[in-house]
């Protein structure tokens, strides 16, 4: 009989203990990922603005005594009558470039986009969407042929900044209208993005799951 309670009193008793045990280990195991990957996203979250990948972007254009075919109005016809009759040569011809960047706000990262499996060793990343900027930067524009002679006037500052800012625009219009020129700048960021945090998970023990998202 004494036996028997004990055998009825050590049961429950170890049913608890074990169940106890494992309650412990789960919340642990929990605490550890969730620590981990807390971690992981306070560290990639600190990087604010990642700059992944640059391309220049140039634009020509030349410089030159309006024709009366170009002309538009009574004083641009009068210009190019001018221009018809002087002795000489007028053209220079200038470059400019721009640069478009791809990054990522690392802002916009939220503690969901990192899920962390201990068991697998494997981190996966959901990433901010690339996007894209001009670089605001006042270049100058280069001098690539100029050639002024007889009684034409030389090229002041003034038509150097007029030409700038209208390969500027155009520069940017293109762009805007052409998507390859993002679409490859992008794709490089992507592919630098992947390897950056392969490499940065990979150096902690992890294997890295890497994704994007949408715009």
């Amino acid at each position: 009989y004494i036996s028997n309670v004990k055998y009825k009193c050590n049961r429950p008793m170890n049913f608890r203990l074990i169940t106890s045990l494992l309650l412990a280990a789960v919340i642990s195991a929990g605490c550890s990922r969730n620590d981990t990957s807390l971690r992981f996203y306070s560290e990639i979250k600190s990087v604010d603005k990642l700059i992944l990948a640059r391309m220049t972007i140039s634009k020509m254009a030349t410089i030159d005594d309006i024709t009366l075919s170009e002309a538009k109005n009574l004083r641009q016809t009068a210009d190019a009558l001018i221009n018809a009759v002087k002795i000489g040569d007028r053209v220079a011809v200038y470059s400019y470039d721009t640069y478009l960047r791809a990054y990522m706000d690392m802002s916009e990262l939220q503690p969901g986009d990192i899920t962390v499996n201990e068991d697998a060793h494997t981190v996966s990343v959901v990433l901010p969407a690339i996007k894209t900027e001009f670089e605001g930067r006042d270049l100058p524009i280069r001098e690539n042929h100029y050639r002024v002679t007889g009684l034409r006037s030389r090229i002041d500052a003034k038509e150097r900044a007029a030409i700038k800012e209208q390969m500027n625009e155009s520069l940017k219009e293109e762009v805007r209208r052409n998507p390859a020129f993002q679409n490859h700048i992008k794709a490089e960021a992507r592919r630098k993005a992947i390897a950056y945090f392969e490499s940065l998970l990979s150096g902690e023990g992890y294997t890295a799951d890497i994704s994007f998202k949408s715009n």
